[in-house]
This record gives structure tokens, sequence and C-alpha cells, in this order.
């Protein structure tokens, strides 16, 4: 009795204190030049004022944007260790949504994948929650179940559903995947339909609980297990060459992973879930330079992101109406977002003066989830 009493006390002060640090956290991250941009003449024009403010070069003027933190770059252990909590969260029984927003090469997959000796926050929130489940597991049962999904133009697509034709990739958890030979994957849903696999539908529980129905989910015993389960998802990602970069992600990657916890003392049972996502780049049509197909997918990435801006901004400002309904990748995340969830957006920037608009808009779309009025500052004549 004695430690069910201090548990529910731990469980009470740690959300808590998650909560203080408020529901929705914004967290920016600026990497360094390229070589590209150094050798085309570039220089930085945003900069880390202090820990939680950057500030940006517009002309003779900087504006200053406040953040709960900013990462210049930072290192990978530190831009995890600020969000390291949010895994016991889950383990509470709460829902837990990581998103990484930003340009192209602006650092959103090495954010949350990392490189090879350089893990980014996905495998280490994995490592993480199963360092949890050990450190528990005399008292409770645990059971993790992994999906993976893309979100392509308005088409959900199982990621560890293996199709013909799909193109070899050299891939590792960290998530570097680079093509080695074959054309890329392009089918449909309604070709996956044609071929015998089954449609991916959305659907919400009367308990809200957002379901996705024929999504493959896995019981992963080990942090090896899903891990693994990354690589042979990150293989499929749907990747095009634009004017940003040549290999860019075409569409929103989502990795689900829902925990199961069983008080073996009392049979007591909660569920949680974490969504990672990694988002397809929110640079404007112009500066992307897509045409075709690539043009008519950068329309659905901007259509998709402005609603998820819609939703959040509708939550953090007490509307009576939250506009789920407007995208899939907002029906999604529909349990993720709102009520007692939690979630933290990482707003990666260039500091090149060649994407001073994009670095712009960024920032502005964070500070939109944020919503802290009077957080945005012009400072003149520098």
């Amino acid at each position: 009795k004695k430690l069910r009493v201090a548990d529910a006390r731990r469980k009470k002060l740690h959300n808590a204190e998650e909560d203080l640090k408020g529901a929705i956290r914004v967290f920016c991250r600026v990497r360094p030049l390229s070589q590209k941009e150094i050798n085309q003449g570039d220089y930085e024009v945003v900069t880390a004022i202090d820990a939680t403010t950057a500030a940006v070069k517009v002309g003779r003027n900087q504006e200053q944007f406040s953040f709960d933190a900013v990462f210049s770059p930072g290192s990978q252990e530190e831009v995890f260790e600020d969000c390291r909590n949010l895994v016991r969260s889950v383990l509470d029984g709460y829902n837990v949504t990581l998103f990484a927003y930003g340009q192209t090469g602006a650092g959103k997959t090495y954010t949350m994948y990392g490189s090879l000796d350089q893990e980014g926050t996905a495998p280490r929130t994995i490592q993480e929650l199963y360092s949890l489940i050990h450190r528990d597991r005399e008292r409770y049962d645990h059971t993790v179940y992994g999906s993976m999904v893309e979100l392509y133009r308005n088409d959900l697509k199982d990621l560890l559903v293996e199709r013909s034709g799909t193109p070899r990739r050299r891939s590792t958890a960290t998530g570097n995947a680079t093509q080695v030979g074959g054309s890329l994957n392009r089918r449909s849903s309604a070709e996956d339909a044609v071929a015998g696999l089954p449609r991916l539908a959305v659907k919400t529980e009367k308990s809200g609980e957002v379901m996705i129905d024929n999504l493959t989910e896995e019981a992963c015993a080990s942090s090896a297990d899903l891990i693994q389960l990354l690589e042979r998802g990150l293989v499929q990602r749907r990747v095009a060459s634009t004017a940003m970069n040549a290999e860019s992600s075409r569409s929103h990657l989502l990795l689900l992973v829902k925990v199961v916890r069983i008080n073996k003392a009392n049979g007591e049972k909660v569920h949680g879930k974490m969504m990672m996502c990694d988002l397809a780049g929110s640079e404007r049509l112009k500066k992307s330079e897509a045409t075709g197909d690539t043009l008519r997918e950068a329309i659905e990435i901007n259509r998709s992101l402005t609603a998820v801006g819609d939703v959040i901004e509708a939550l953090t400002t007490g509307q009576r109406h939250v506009p789920y309904k407007n995208h899939k990748l907002t029906q999604v995340l529909q349990d993720s977002l709102g009520g007692t969830s939690k979630t933290l957006m990482f707003v990666n920037c260039s500091p090149s003066c060649s994407n001073l608009e994009e670095t712009l808009n960024a920032m502005k779309y964070a500070m939109r989830v944020k919503n802290v009025p009077g957080r945005r500052q012009v400072v003149k004549k520098l």
C-alpha cells in the first residue's frame, strides 16, 4: 500500500512539473553553416542571445524570438536531456508527441535520428524507454508496440509492409538512409489496394483514442527490436531532389510507440503513447523550385503544416472548435495534441543569409504554436 501511495505521489508530482513547463513546448535548434553555404559566401544571420532567445538579423534591424530552449546547435545529448522526462510520462499513461519542423536541410532528420556516431532524439528516446522499463520490471509488466506510417500528400502508407519495387537503400537506426539503386517507390494508396494491400483508415474511438485500421503493429521486447523496426520503415520513406536538398523528404514520417503497463500487485493497467514525427520540409514553393509531381507534393505539405498550426492555435487559445478534420495529419494526431497530452516541437533553422526568409517563416510558425503574446521583439539599428 505504501508503495502504491508513493508511486501515485511521484506520478502526480512528475507530471505536474512537466505541465508547468507547458503542455506545448518549443525548442529552437540552429545548425552551423554548411560547406555549400560557406563556399557560396553566405554569412550567419541567426545567433543565440541566451538559452531561450534567438536573434535574426533583418537588414539593419534584429528580430528576437523567445522559446522554451535554444540550441546553437547544441550536442545531441544536450537536446535529448531537455526532453528525457517526457518518456516517464508515457509510462504514466500519457500521450506524448515530438515534432521536428523546418525547411529542407535545416537539420530535422539529424535532430530526430542523428548520424552513425551521434544518435538523435528517436533512438535515445527508445533507449530511455526500455531503461525505465528494466528499472521497474519487479513491479510492472510492460508490453511495447511499434508502428511506422508515412503520410504522403493525403495518403497513409504502412512502412512495415514490404512492397515490390522499393529501392534498396542503406539504413541505420540514425535514419541516414541513402538510395543505392532503382527508382523511388511512388505507389499510391489506390495502387496499394490494387496490389492487395489493405487501405489505412483513421478512426476515433468513443474514448478519444485514435486508431489506424489495418496498420501493422508489432510487439517489441527490447530497444534493439524497436530500433530495427525503425530502420525497416526508414528505408521506404519517400524522398526527391529539390533546389533545397538533393534528397528532400516529401512526406511526413510518424513512429508510433504504444506502451501497456500492468501493476503486478493490483492488476491496474495504463496505456501510454509516444508519437515521433519528422515532418516534411516547410519551405515556400518558390524556394524549393519544385515542378510537376514534386510541386504537387509541396502544395500538400504546406496545406498539412497549416492544418497542424490551426489545431495548435485553437488548443492554446481555448477555442470551442478544434479543426482536427481539416487534414489527415491532424486526424492521426488528434489524441496526441490537446487534453492531457504533452507536445514538444523542435523548430530547426538554417543560420544562412540565403535562407533568411525561410528561417523567419519557421520561427514565426513556432511562435504561433507557442502562442505567448509579446515574446517577439524587433530591435532596431544594429
